[in-house]
């Protein structure tokens, strides 16, 4: 299986590359941001789509024309594409982002997204479906909740890392209320790919563990790991709610997720670890 990604550089798609190359699972045709030009070079040698492409780091605040050209005319551009090269497949990676303040999750419920992440994934949803929907193009929706692992740069865990490497103060916002589902990146990806060559019963579905985790006893773990950790406390609007309804997921896909207690002692101890070894050997190494 031939399968062309977008967002290959990201957390996700580096993630993706990597197991489909351990697994053998399929053969990848790597979208970075530098590849768009050559979109149609790329799409004309595969056979599925996986656009994972996503822009988180650009504010609608100071370059909304960017954040628009980034998260919507790409989808747009794709779409395009896969109809002039007899695509039969495309899969989008969406966000839990578009159920907004809603704790109902059931992928036939009604999408009220609040944030202008969340609203750009939903529009993105309805161009994917009555595009493909007309031009007779499988398509699939995934819904993917609270990532976290590999490279991430957005999560709590990476807010976490960077205040325990740097030594400044973790802001915990709402004395940490909010409960969260939260996936590792790994397991998200190998999710993708086992669907990625299955048939698409689900034209929507949700990926995450279906369990909520507290944000104040993540924090507990990690302080309790960590003690120097120092927090703040922080007012932000947030939701108080996000676990995804996992029934059809369920049907799909056996696996066994990473659960943050394991990765809190594991992986996460030990990249902090590592990052203050390095940190005070360059401290070192200018102080000579």
């Amino acid at each position: 299986m031939k399968l062309l990604l977008t967002g290959a550089e990201g957390n996700l798609g580096s993630e993706l590359c990597k197991q489909a190359a351990a697994t053998n699972a399929a053969g990848v045709i790597a979208v970075g941001r530098q590849d768009w030009g050559a979109i149609d070079e790329k799409i004309a040698a595969a056979e599925l789509v996986v656009h994972a492409a996503s822009d988180l780091r650009t504010s609608a605040s100071l370059e909304p024309y960017r954040l628009l050209d980034s998260n919507l005319m790409s989808t747009a551009t794709l779409l395009e594409a896969s109809r002039r090269h007899g695509l039969k497949r495309f899969v989008l990676i969406s966000s839990c982002a578009v159920y907004g303040e809603d704790m109902r999750t059931g992928e036939d419920s009604l999408c009220c997204p609040i944030t202008i992440n969340g609203i750009s994934k939903h529009l993105n949803e309805k161009l994917v479906a009555e595009f493909c929907t007309a031009n007779r193009i499988e398509y699939q929706i995934l819904r993917v909740f609270n990532t976290y692992g590999g490279r991430d740069r957005f999560s709590i865990f990476s807010k976490l890392k960077n205040a325990l490497v740097r030594g400044t103060p973790f802001t915990l916002n709402n004395e940490g209320r909010m409960q969260r589902d939260f996936i590792h990146v790994s397991d998200v990806a190998a999710v993708v790919l086992s669907l990625a060559s299955g048939s698409t019963q689900y034209r929507h579905l949700n990926i995450g563990t279906g369990i909520a985790t507290k944000v104040s006893k993540l924090v507990a773990m990690v302080a309790e790991q960590f003690p120097g950790l120092v927090i703040q406390p922080g007012v932000a609007q947030e939701a108080e709610y996000s676990r995804a309804d996992t029934s059809r997921l369920g049907e799909l896909w056996s696996g066994r997720f990473i659960g943050v207690e394991d990765y809190i002692r594991g992986t996460f101890a030990d990249e902090v670890a590592a990052a203050r070894s390095a940190q005070a050997l360059e401290s070192c190494g200018q102080g000579r």
